[in-house]
């Protein structure tokens, strides 16, 4: 790493440069005219909801996509103008704050319809929804046949307009025969809206792999993050999270002693121990104790014995080199994908990047040149 590094235990680097090529990949083949939805929810898949969203606004996001309101709020807040979708269900309490920061939302019912016209009236302003198909994932929505009368509702309703119609698959990468369905089921809804009505269903995968004929919008999200679930469309992607740690201490044990809680781990042989200042209490997954590796001056080094909440431990007995107290490693990015650890610690690569917690320093990289 070139210069001096402030971060004495762990942190995370993240490269906007990447973010930004990864929107324009996304991006390369759709028709002129469509638009992209950052999905910037759960603190931008931990990579930082504020300045991420922030930076894709000004570098190729045409909307920015969030789980809640608070999340919409908190960008409002900082200063971000483009349009902003809540995707997850909003409860009529929070009608009041959706309209004032204006925020798009999502609905599926008449109840919170009424709701967003009665705070849009009281404040003077509008509201503008999205109607949400349940085309199969039965997550949230109205149903294919119930759409003709919530959209009567919004059309009858005072100070609400309507902005979208979404909907969102089960498995568009690997289940062809029931993305399929659920296309025909959302595509018998369009011909009911408005013509000029925003009309998205694909995610990261439908987009890249199905192409986005036939909607306007699409909702991206990890594929902008330069991870690829599955290992499809990896390659032309840059991940843009890297996640290092430093060696706080070095041991050399004797064969059949044990290392970390309840000795899980025992030397064959006698080992070089390294301890590093990173563990479940940052996001780093228990589930991995003597199954991951780190990344360390070109070489994998394995985990061994149980992660802590603060450290863990690698072995060194087969490295190349001379370790030192305070040398870096690599945890995840680039050279050890998120996707990799997910199959290793049995989950998605979604849940490894937003679980890391907020006392890991993020450090953003901004490109030498414009944005």
């Amino acid at each position: 790493m070139n210069g001096v590094q402030p971060y004495p235990r762990t942190w995370i680097e993240l490269n906007l440069e990447n973010l930004r090529h990864n929107l324009a990949v996304v991006k390369r083949d759709w028709r002129p005219g469509q638009l992209l939805a950052l999905v910037c929810k759960a603190d931008a898949y931990g990579h930082g909801l504020v300045p991420i969203g922030r930076f894709a606004a000004q570098n190729g996001a045409d909307w920015l996509a969030v789980a809640t309101v608070q999340e919409g709020v908190a960008l409002r807040d900082a200063g971000v103008d483009v349009p902003i979708m809540v995707m997850s269900p909003v409860l009529t309490i929070e009608a009041d704050q959706a309209v004032f920061y204006q925020l798009d939302i999502f609905v599926e019912s008449s109840e919170m319809v009424e709701a967003v016209s009665r705070a849009a009236v009281h404040q003077g302003r509008t509201g503008f929804v999205h109607i949400k198909v349940d085309t199969g994932l039965h997550r949230f929505g109205v149903q294919p046949d119930g759409v003709a009368a919530l959209l009567n509702t919004i059309l009858t309703s005072k100070q609400v307009e309507l902005r979208g119609i979404a909907q969102h698959y089960i498995d568009s990468l690997n289940d062809p025969e029931r993305t399929a369905q659920q296309t025909k089921a959302f595509e018998a809804c369009l011909a009911k809206v408005p013509s000029g009505t925003l009309v998205h269903a694909a995610n990261s995968a439908a987009a890249r792999h199905l192409g986005e004929s036939g909607t306007s919008l699409a909702r991206v999200g990890i594929h902008a993050y330069g991870l690829a679930p599955g290992g499809r469309f990896q390659d032309d992607l840059r991940p843009v999270m890297t996640w290092r740690a430093r060696l706080t201490s070095l041991r050399r044990i004797a064969q059949g002693e044990t290392v970390s809680y309840s000795g899980t781990w025992q030397a064959d042989r006698p080992s070089l121990i390294g301890t590093l200042g990173v563990g479940y209490g940052d996001g780093y997954p228990r589930s991995l104790s003597s199954k991951g590796v780190v990344w360390m001056a070109g070489q994998r080094c394995p985990i061994v014995g149980l992660v802590c909440m603060d450290q863990m431990m690698i072995d060194l007995t087969d490295f190349q080199g001379n370790p030192q107290i305070g040398d870096v490693v690599e945890l995840l990015g680039e050279n050890l994908l998120a996707t990799e650890l997910a199959k290793r610690a049995g989950t998605n690569t979604h849940e490894i990047v937003t679980r890391i917690m907020t006392r890991v320093s993020r450090r953003y990289l901004h490109p030498r040149s414009g944005g």
